[in-house]
């Protein structure tokens, strides 16, 4: 980087960026209540485009963030030290973490259990119309779950359906008995010859759903036809992990299912089943001991990997994580044989050589492992980020920084924007139907595994190339200082801290609203991205709040680096 560049470090076009990156976040979880999928509100009103475009912006949004965290710690280092760079951080990631979080993730728990009080009441009023009806539809899946025991009759003993995944959840029969809590069902399921052991998509089994919501009375079934209480998930959990989980997932999941449940219900289903696994375990071979540490550690990973501790605020977590690691590595590098790379190998599309498969590397472990549909890299908000998606994040992270201190720039690795970015816009398409659509593509590539590594390949390929090519538009079009991009990018960092309870109160309140969720999410949105604005402008913007997050205002907007 030239001597002008480190006496002025403001990157107006990175300032931008990171803000787009930042706000994207709002549209984001906006849209998430309108897709169909996993979220705290699921509105009816699901939209195709939200289906589309918010896979389409998870697959780049947060490889581009920590790319440029990576740049500007690296920068921030190169101006103030060791010493310096980690006061900055600390009071612009850890403190916000602390005192901000302090307020707004409580906050945030709040919103969310009143959100899914508010949609369960409407779910219980739309299946106590079917209370005493036969099953709505003849699939097996349905007629189990509304224990429709003359429709199974339909069925005969050893049914090719009976363990057949069903092609929305990847759930089987047995699983949809245990998800309504329809114990005949499941015993006629058992004698029929379903395996009680079954996997679903996300490799769950039957045992793993009885125990999640207290399905004491199919758990004595499942548990007397044999059912395998060793077997694990996609997520590492077994059965009884699943009992672990606390109020807000087991609701926020049964709500996705349009399944009204009482917590005080499930957790006395819970007891019940517990009892039922300790009689089982005493009975059988293995020791008491070894379960019982097994069991400690598997309750500190639960606690610690899967436990939703940081909410949206987990990517300030992992930059803590990351300024620590780049420290340590700064102060181990001089002690080393002296060995530098050259600039090129920094360079697009050089870098492409060594990085799409030292990516690859961690993503093929998301989404299960490719075994659970998605698209992105995975979310870990629990106090001990999952060691594949922290090491993913680290990638980026580290190459920003790298090319920094090789005397690069990132304006180099966008110079091919008009190349990198069409590229990405191709390959999204492709990418998200290998990711959500497995069985329209098997014409295309037979093999599974081969399979799995195109759908890795995309995946990839298309959070770098988006990366790149967004970073050349953005020095295109914003390259120079403008007051309102100066504006918008001071206050998005408190938009994005802020945004999920106005959010999620948004996405209940419109529950009964008759509008297509295009609309709904689009109004959403804009809504609450102006009332953020709003409280921005009188309450943050000249407040301690301000200064922690910003930094002192000043006329010269090359004073300081960005926030994050």
């Amino acid at each position: 980087m030239s001597q002008t560049e480190i006496k002025d470090p403001r990157r107006h076009d990175l300032d931008a960026i990171r803000s787009f990156a930042m706000l994207l976040g709002i549209f984001l979880h906006a849209g998430l209540a309108y897709t169909g999928g996993f979220w705290i509100v699921n509105d009816k009103d699901a939209s195709q485009v939200f289906a589309i475009s918010i896979p389409a912006i998870h697959g780049f949004r947060m490889p581009l963030f920590f790319l440029l965290s990576g740049f500007f710690t690296a920068m921030l280092w190169k101006k103030r030290g060791t010493k310096g760079l980690l006061g900055h951080r600390f009071k612009r990631i850890f403190l916000p973490l602390v005192l901000v979080g302090s307020v707004i993730l409580p906050t945030m728990w709040s919103v969310t259990g009143w959100a899914t009080r508010v949609q369960s009441g409407k779910i219980e009023s739309r299946v106590e119309q079917y209370e005493g009806e036969r099953a709505p539809s003849d699939d097996i899946w349905t007629v189990a779950g509304y224990g429709d025991m003359q429709g199974l009759l339909a069925y005969g003993e050893g049914s090719e359906f009976l363990d057949q995944q069903d092609p929305i959840y990847g759930v089987t029969p047995l699983g949809w008995t245990a998800i309504h809590d329809k114990p005949d069902a499941a015993r006629y399921l058992l004698d029929m010859g379903a395996d009680p052991s079954a996997r679903y998509k996300d490799q769950n089994t039957p045992m793993h759903t009885a125990c999640f919501f207290g399905r004491d009375e199919v758990a004595k079934h499942l548990l007397e036809a044999g059912a395998d209480l060793q077997v694990q998930s996609a997520a590492g959990e077994r059965p009884a992990d699943a009992m672990r989980h606390n109020k807000q997932t087991t609701e926020f999941i049964a709500n996705m299912l349009e399944m009204p449940i009482d917590f005080d219900e499930v957790n006395a289903g819970r007891e019940a089943i517990h009892v039922m696994i300790e009689e089982r375990e005493r009975a059988s071979t293995e020791s008491e001991s070894a379960n019982e540490e097994m069991g400690l550690i598997e309750k500190l990973q639960s606690g610690t990997f899967f436990g939703n501790f940081f909410s949206h605020l987990w990517f300030l977590w992992y930059l803590c994580w990351f300024v620590i690691g780049f420290v340590v590595v700064m102060c181990v590098l001089p002690l080393l044989p002296g060995v530098r790379l050259p600039g090129v190998f920094f360079s697009v599309p050089v870098c492409f050589v060594w990085l799409v498969p030292l990516t690859m590397l961690t993503q093929s472990h998301m989404n299960g492992g490719g075994v659970l549909p998605g698209f992105g890299p995975d979310t870990s908000v629990g106090v001990l980020p999952m060691p594949h998606v922290l090491l993913h994040y680290a990638i980026f992270f580290g190459f920003g920084a790298a090319v920094f201190l090789s005397r690069g720039s990132a304006r180099k690795l966008g110079s091919l924007w008009y190349v990198t970015l069409p590229i990405a816009l191709l390959i999204m398409p492709a990418g998200l139907m290998f990711a959500y659509n497995p069985e329209r593509t098997a014409d295309l590539v037979a093999d599974d595994s081969m399979r799995s590594f195109v759908n890795n390949l995309l995946q990839v390929l298309y959070a770098w190339f988006m990366t790149f090519g967004l970073l050349g538009l953005f020095e295109t079009l914003l390259s120079k200082e403008r007051a309102w991009v100066r504006y918008v990018s001071d206050s998005s960092y408190w938009l994005y801290l802020a945004h999920l309870p106005p959010v999620v109160v948004g996405q209940a309140l419109l529950l009964d609203v008759e509008m297509p969720g295009l609309l709904k999410g689009t109004l959403l949105t804009l809504v609450s991205t102006v009332f953020l604005l709003w409280t921005y402008a009188l309450f943050v913007r000249r407040s301690p709040i301000g200064l922690l997050l910003n930094g002192r205002r000043v006329k010269n907007a090359a004073a300081d680096p960005v926030s994050v």
